[in-house]
């Protein structure tokens, strides 16, 4: 592998996973999540625009560019970070982080139907009952993970990598239709207006506190947890294979665990750690060559 490939690869783990324990701080100081991810999307996709247009780049607009523009704009960005935002106000950083490490196993499930050479293999199918069942051993540990409606943000968690995971699948069939920076701008500005829109509805009673804290968060995840990442993100498609790419779900989880237990004392018991243990493991199965 490229030298260019795993530095680039180590610097999207790395940020992501300093990225969870920023949105639920910034949640906890009082930043509604639907404008809290809105806001992130709109100014990260703005800057884009302009660098865009800057370097005059053509932003492709066959058939197969516009399903991908619309996929990941509605199901990656709005639905799966407006899950995620609106679930992590109810669970620890560190397990909404654990949880998308299933992403991998869902993945592995849909390029068995898009991708001749990607099929179901024993392997496969060891893996995803693995991780089956520590999301089951997290479930019961629910009640120790969170507040009054840790079950809720659970099964957000959960409902949000499972409907991001296609357009993941659908892009790496047809990334030769599309060109990394400006599909970046376009869907994460249409992402950013529909999360806002909706956010004008049902947050209107609550207003953003513009604390010093929430303006850095605000800063750092629209810069480094958006921009620089989702870049990062969609150019690694044209060099990795799909299970390579899946693969950048496991790391994160580790460093928001640790960062999470240091800074805001979200300690898991020792079921939900196996649990963790078993999802993250059953994604690294998928992995592994034989």
């Amino acid at each position: 592998m490229k030298t260019k490939i795993i530095v680039l690869y180590t610097v999207l783990c790395m940020i992501w996973g300093t990225t969870w324990i920023m949105i639920k701080m910034s949640l906890t100081e009082g930043t509604p999540p639907i404008f809290g991810v809105g806001l992130r999307f709109f100014l990260a996709g703005v800057i884009l625009l302009v660098i865009t247009i800057l370097q005059k780049k053509p932003i492709p607009h066959s058939k197969k560019a516009i399903n991908i523009y619309l996929l990941f704009t509605l199901m990656n960005f709005v639905i799966g970070y407006g899950l995620t935002y609106y679930a992590t106000q109810f669970i620890y950083s560190n397990l909404a982080s654990i949880l998308w490490a299933g992403f991998p196993m869902v993945i592995v499930l849909l390029s068995h139907f898009y991708f001749k050479n990607d099929r179901l293999t024993i392997k496969k199918v060891v893996s995803i009952t693995v991780g089956t069942i520590g999301v089951i051993l997290i479930l019961s540990q629910g009640q120790a993970m969170g507040g009054e409606k840790v079950f809720v943000g659970i099964a957000m968690i959960i409902a949000a990598v499972m409907i991001a995971a296609w357009p993941n699948v659908y892009l790496k069939k047809y990334i030769s239709h599309i060109d990394t920076l400006s599909m970046n701008a376009v869907c994460q500005t249409s992402a950013g207006i529909v999360l806002l829109l909706i956010s004008s509805i049902i947050e209107s009673d609550q207003a953003m506190n513009w604390s010093s804290f929430n303006i850095f968060a605000m800063a750092y995840l629209t810069l480094f947890g958006t921009i620089i990442t989702w870049m990062i993100y969609i150019w690694l498609f044209k060099h990795l294979s799909m299970t390579q790419i899946a693969y950048v779900a496991f790391p994160p989880p580790v460093i928001a665990f640790i960062i999470g237990w240091y800074f805001l004392g979200e300690t898991l018991t020792p079921v939900s750690i196996l649990g963790a243990t078993m999802v993250i493991g059953g994604a690294i199965i998928v992995n592994l060559k034989r």
